[in-house]
């Protein structure tokens, strides 16, 4: 049996020791993992999350084709090419290009899980993908909700909530949740019996009410929360993996090329 714990805000982790060996999905709806898998979908290169503003400098400086990107607050930093709207990253801005992305709550979560056995990030856009990869893989998992300013943020927990409604309905048995978990499962069940079902509008009717969606919306972005409600609308896994996200397959592809040119040099 698989055990899904739930942490409701990434200040819950105070060493990145205790996701050593673990496998890790966070959770930063609003906004940036529904961006950072919009801008995998358009095309980037490879993201690379900074903690800091002053780190992501730092990285910047050895990679001269990068793009700064980034927000603090909900706006984009000061000198940074883009900010975490996911409208901003569109193919012809970041095709084949390293982005060094960090934000206010989300690049926290995943730098977080830097000695996690496995990360992914997971947003209403990507939900079946991520649950079929916790479907597929061996061992634990901690669903690492980022939160708004080490504060709960109620999209996160739906968001969690309905990944694991999905999975104890799909594999009956085979996990065991934490409370928060099970929260969380208790609160996507209250939204999606609203309508009959979970629906992009109702998850945008969601944020709407929500203490986070209301602020985007004063800040102008209001077309971002209709990007992060479409269920499913991006059906691409972000991977943090060595420090950097990409696609499994691109990871994959890398992989194997290293390994045959290892098998080259072994030859010769």
């Amino acid at each position: 049996m698989k055990k899904i714990d739930v942490y409701l805000t990434q200040s819950l982790i105070s060493d990145d020791l205790f996701l050593k060996d673990r496998n890790v999905v966070v959770v930063d709806v609003l906004r940036a993992t529904t961006t950072i898998t919009v801008a995998l979908a358009n095309g980037a290169k490879e993201i690379i999350p900074a903690e800091s503003v002053t780190i992501a400098a730092r990285i910047s400086k050895g990679l001269g084709k990068a793009l700064l990107c980034g927000e603090r607050n909900g706006k984009v930093i000061e000198g940074f090419a883009l900010g975490n709207s996911p409208l901003e990253y569109k193919s012809e801005t970041i095709k084949d290009k390293p982005l060094i992305f960090s934000t206010t709550n989300g690049t926290i979560s995943i730098t977080k899980s830097r000695l996690a056995k496995s990360c992914v990030l997971a947003s209403f856009i990507n939900l079946t993908k991520a649950v079929d990869h916790i479907k597929s893989i061996e061992g634990d998992i901690v669903i690492l909700c980022s939160g708004k300013l080490n504060t709960f943020c109620i999209e996160d927990a739906v968001c969690a909530g309905v990944i694991i409604d999905r999975l104890i309905n799909e594999e009956p048995g085979k996990y065991e949740i934490n409370d928060s978990a099970y929260a969380c499962v208790r609160l996507g069940c209250v939204l999606a019996k609203k309508t009959g079902r979970l629906s992009s509008e109702k998850i945008l009717s969601m944020f709407g009410e929500s203490e986070h969606g209301k602020y985007l919306s004063e800040l102008g972005f209001g077309e971002d929360l209709k990007i992060c409600a479409g269920i499913d609308s991006y059906p691409y896994l972000p991977v943090y993996y060595n420090g950097t996200i990409k696609l499994p397959e691109i990871i994959e592809i890398e992989t194997n090329e290293k390994s045959h040119m290892k098998k080259i040099k072994i030859s010769k």
